[in-house]
């Protein structure tokens, strides 16, 4: 199986190998089954390989795939195997097409979903026969670790402070938490991002709060005004902090791109007019 590597350690697979060079599921009718498509290989699809860390992650993934072709109801058990034999017009036993179709599927998606876990996952599942069974011994082993690890993941973002940071420190750190929780399964919107970063912000950057309590602001913008605040705070030293002021001259005289969005606050003293 061809895997790459990609940031934070997160292990890429290409799946599954069954496509050659196909871009859609190729599916066939199953003797006995009309209506339920076998799909013999899917896509190619780019997805996470199941570790430790990214269980949710990787659920979602995968159930996206298997919606995609309504082939979920495998792995959650609900749609079941036909009685693998049937009694014939004169009485013998025959083997049922309709199991022999659904026994077909069942494999290739064991063998697809084997393929998206790492060797150390791998070694647990050597017993699971069936989509369903591999698909249940992962959830057994892995959902409430990583319930777990979010929890742990998210009271240490939302219990972060700047303290003695620099603001391009303790913002790669709140970015290092979102995307940790990312990675396991948990997003964390850019807004949500943003109320962290001012909840942990010292009294030196109050100005920057409130005035973000009143005008939303994306990530960058934020991140902008506060490494140019703290910037202005190194500079005036003891003679600057952040005031509140009631124009936007601020913006006007050092940062063209808030313009329109700094009114009603400005960090350290403002130039011009002998203002300090």
């Amino acid at each position: 199986m061809a895997s790459e590597t990609v940031p934070n350690a997160v292990p890429m697979v290409d799946t599954p190998r069954h496509s050659f060079n196909t871009r859609e599921a190729v599916h066939s009718q199953g003797p006995g089954s009309p209506c339920a498509p076998t799909v013999h290989y899917f896509s190619k699809h780019d997805t996470i390989k199941l570790a430790e860390h990214n269980y949710l992650l990787w659920k979602h993934q995968l159930l996206l795939i298997l919606e995609g072709y309504g082939l979920e109801g495998f792995v959650l058990g609900t749609i079941l195997s036909s009685p693998p034999f049937i009694i014939g017009f004169e009485g013998q036993q025959l083997e049922n097409p309709t199991f022999l179709v659904h026994k077909k599927q069942d494999k290739f998606l064991a063998s697809w979903l084997l393929s998206t876990v790492t060797d150390d996952a791998l070694v647990h599942l050597t017993t699971a026969k069936t989509s369903f069974d591999i698909w249940s011994a992962i959830e057994r082993r892995f959902s409430a670790k990583s319930t777990v690890k979010i929890s742990s993941m998210c009271h240490a973002l939302y219990s972060l402070k700047k303290a003695n940071l620099s603001i391009k420190e303790y913002v790669s750190k709140v970015k290092y938490f979102c995307d940790n929780l990312t990675t396991a399964g948990s997003f964390v919107f850019e807004q949500e991002q943003v109320s962290v970063i001012l909840a942990g912000l010292s009294l030196e950057f109050e100005s920057i709060r409130v005035f973000a309590s009143a005008t939303p602001l994306s990530l960058n913008l934020l991140t902008e005004m506060l490494i140019d605040c703290e910037a202005r705070q190194l500079d005036l030293l003891t003679e600057g902090s952040c005031q509140p002021v009631e124009s936007n001259r601020y913006y006007q005289d050092h940062k063209q791109g808030y313009k329109g969005q700094g009114s009603g606050w400005s960090c350290g003293r403002s130039r011009g007019n002998g203002r300090g």
